[in-house]
């Protein structure tokens, strides 16, 4: 009986992954930039699904912004507005939560401190921070003190980024975070030293000691790009990939189904 060519090929590939180990890249020359392109991490491309949350309603910037607390003191020398206990800022569908609020624009721009929580239901947003400085009424906002942000993309995958600072934009629903980041995407867990999101939670950046993992799949680089629309990640600098498929994978999980025929050759 004639060996089937689907099977050799197969076995050769799953022989070559045993020997060959984790190491699948070759290392680069030191001060030599690189740059890759991995149109996909899965054995088949998959299509983009219709959006579940398109986020296509713009902002109501001629909303006002409301504040109210348990109680307040006003300074009529600094024209400061000091807001204290269960203070609650809304501004269209955006709420911002915390301890005190400090303000002498009538709350359209002020610095939120004492644990901040920032929840837009509409946008499937919610920020968590130790401090929030935000302007715009509510649009934009600088954190600090630990940051904890979580999106849903318009496809319907959740996104958390965690880090020591950072910024946020409602307008684009983006993120910018800083500081020993970590990210949780679906399969993949990543580090870097910075995450930006944008595009409603399409566009993911990682940008500084890049390390990402996708199952038994492992990514190493200066810079990567993820977006979720296309499936593909652009990678730069140093990069170092490893990626098994998951024939590869079926084989070494049961040696015993490899066809006898493709062992024994033709």
């Amino acid at each position: 009986m004639k060996a089937q060519p689907v099977c050799m090929g197969l076995v050769a590939l799953f022989f070559l992954a045993a020997c060959v180990g984790p190491r699948l890249a070759p290392h680069k020359a030191s001060g030599i930039k690189t740059v890759a392109k991995v149109p996909s991490l899965k054995p088949h491309a998959t299509p983009t699904p219709a959006p579940v949350y398109p986020q296509s309603r713009p902002l109501d910037q001629a909303r006002p912004v409301k504040v109210r607390s348990r109680r307040l003191r006003y300074d009529q020398k600094t024209q400061e507005t000091v807001f204290y206990g269960g203070v609650t800022v809304t501004q269209d569908t955006t709420m911002l939560k915390s301890r005190e609020l400090r303000t002498q624009t009538k709350g359209q721009s002020a610095r939120a401190s004492g644990g901040v929580l920032m929840t837009d239901l509409v946008r499937h947003f919610w920020v968590l921070s130790g401090q929030a400085d935000y302007a715009d009424s509510l649009r934009e906002a600088s954190l600090s003190q630990g940051v904890h942000f979580v999106t849903v993309d318009p496809y319907g995958s959740a996104i958390t980024v965690t880090g020591q600072s950072g910024s946020y934009w409602g307008l684009s629903r983006g993120a910018e975070v800083g500081g020993g980041v970590k990210v949780l995407r679906g399969s993949m867990q990543a580090t870097a030293l910075s995450a930006t999101v944008s595009d409603g939670g399409i566009s993911l950046l990682l940008e500084s000691d890049v390390h990402a993992a996708m199952g038994f799949n492992r990514l190493q680089s200066d810079r990567a790009l993820f977006n979720q629309k296309d499936h593909s990640v652009d990678l730069e600098g140093d990069v170092r990939v490893r990626l098994i498929p998951s024939e590869v994978r079926n084989a070494a999980a049961a040696p015993w189904s490899i066809s006898p025929s493709a062992v024994e050759g033709p």
